[in-house]
């Protein structure tokens, strides 16, 4: 039977007092405690703990620091912070250090902290638990976010789920196409606020006339075309979340205004005069670096401080390449409709995906899918469906004019690697037959470079084209009439 090993780190001996009672006494939970940081050291290097609850403030130690150790020292270990003199910089370090939570005392509510307790230790079990939590996977995968057992967004959304019921402001950085609006709309149905509305506005798509009537709302009569009272997203997305994509679009005077927002909870209709209030959780998105932005002053620093309490970090398809072909099932299936057997890409075509470098992310993957399967008249999808951009040579080589600029070692290599490709499957063949095709192959270009060379170079003399080629005259003679 399953008995966790609990260490409980404060330096009041009753709150370490009150935890024995709760949790050994209650619980039949084993319970260590210490009431130092010193003490706490010499706990976790005799034993392996399931569950650490660790003062912030210790009269020795950092409730931080001892976090950071106690990670190094048991990864596997799950820690929940607790305090009495909590501040957001301190309970956000937590989280991004990977604590499960962070609790403030004194403990208000009994059954919440039974509860976090509870899963805090079910997650400890998980973890120990081959592959991830299917839970949260098959939660993301609603939205849109698939990945696999060896995806760095694990970490992400586990971020996520942790901050959500926390009312702290987010950034969300990634590059075009990596689902920035996925994660916010994930991120918005982890907090309190997922019964309310969630608006998503794209800051560049819209001029500052425009993004700031439809963030604020403005009166009767505020412009031309004005011609009645509109309310805005933070009127009516109040008790709500608002994701702004592409923030570092967003103009000097659109910023002005969103600090405010922020700052007092307070904004203007345009062309109002009546102050309003609005109870919004911000989302920010950028494929910028604000922070050089704030830097170099194209974006306020203020601002930029404000929304960057959390910083989430989304990976490029590139860095996926595990996650590559459950996307490919997951966009084949969407747009497959009704057919059966259900749509599927070859060996080939998976593994010419599988090396592409993906500048558009999973938005480019997403269309490349969309148009394979339009194009497809059976259940697979081969090669030939497949843009020339993924199944054409290297850029480097196709960007190449003229035959003699071609690197064609590594041309010839790539195109081996792709004959193995199309053959790896094919186990029965004649070797003898194989290997007089290949011969005849290869003795088919030459030729034809060798001619092509001396077109090139005019009415040069063999010795002269055979020095040209680093070959003997001997030699050339032979490839070019080699029967």
């Amino acid at each position: 039977m399953f008995k966790p090993e609990i260490l409980v780190i404060d330096d009041e001996q009753e709150v370490c007092n009150f935890f024995q009672y709760l949790l050994e006494g209650e619980k039949g939970y084993a319970v260590t405690t210490a009431v130092s940081g010193k003490e706490a050291r010499k706990r976790f290097g005799q034993k392996k703990f399931h569950l650490a609850l660790v003062d912030l403030k210790l009269p020795d130690a950092d409730g931080i620091a001892l976090l950071r150790e106690i990670k190094k020292e048991q990864p596997d270990c799950q820690v929940i912070i607790i305090t009495g003199y909590s501040t957001l910089k301190s309970a956000v370090e937590a989280i991004r250090l990977e604590a499960f939570d962070y609790l403030e005392k004194p403990f208000s509510a009994l059954e919440e902290l039974e509860q976090t307790i509870e899963k805090a230790l079910a997650c400890h079990i998980s973890e120990l638990a081959p592959g991830r939590d299917d839970e949260l996977a098959q939660l993301a995968r609603q939205f849109g976010i698939i990945l696999s057992a060896a995806s760095p967004l694990w970490h992400t959304l586990a971020i996520c789920r942790k901050i959500g019921p926390k009312n702290i402001n987010v950034l969300i950085q990634g590059e075009t196409g990596t689902g920035k609006e996925l994660l916010a709309r994930f991120l918005h149905f982890c907090s309190a606020r997922a019964q309310k509305p969630f608006f998503a506005v794209n800051c560049g798509a819209l001029t500052e006339t425009l993004l700031e009537s439809e963030l604020f709302g403005h009166e009767k009569g505020a412009f031309t075309g004005a011609t009645v009272l509109r309310r805005g997203i933070f009127e009516i997305a109040d008790g709500g979340t608002l994701f702004l994509d592409e923030i570092g679009e967003a103009s000097p005077a659109i910023q002005v205004k969103l600090l405010r927002v922020l700052e007092t909870g307070e904004f203007m209709r345009v062309g109002g005069e009546g102050v309003h209030k609005t109870n919004t959780r911000i989302l920010a998105a950028t494929n910028k670096d604000l922070n050089r932005a704030a830097q170099e002053g194209s974006f306020r620093e203020d601002l930029f401080y404000r929304l960057d309490v959390v910083t989430l970090h989304l990976p490029p398809l590139r860095e996926r390449p595990d996650d590559i072909p459950l996307l490919l099932d997951y966009f084949a299936a969407r747009h497959g409709g009704d057919r059966e057997p259900k749509v599927r890409f070859s060996p080939l075509a998976m593994e010419l995906l599988k090396a592409y470098h993906w500048p558009g992310n999973v938005r480019e993957l997403a269309n490349v899918v969309t148009r394979a399967v339009a194009l497809s008249s059976g259940d697979v999808i081969g090669a030939e469906l497949l843009p020339e951009r993924i199944t054409g040579l290297p850029a480097h080589l196709a960007e190449s004019r003229l035959l003699d600029e071609l690197d064609l070692p590594a041309m010839l290599r790539w195109w081996g690697d792709l004959l193995l490709l199309l053959l790896q499957d094919r186990l029965a063949f004649n070797l003898q037959e194989l290997q007089q095709a290949l011969r005849e192959t290869e003795t088919r270009i030459l030729r034809r470079l060798i001619k092509a060379r001396r077109e090139k170079n005019g009415c040069g003399t063999d010795r002269d084209l055979a020095a040209a080629l680093g070959v003997s005259v001997r030699t050339l003679r032979y490839l070019e009439h080699e029967k």
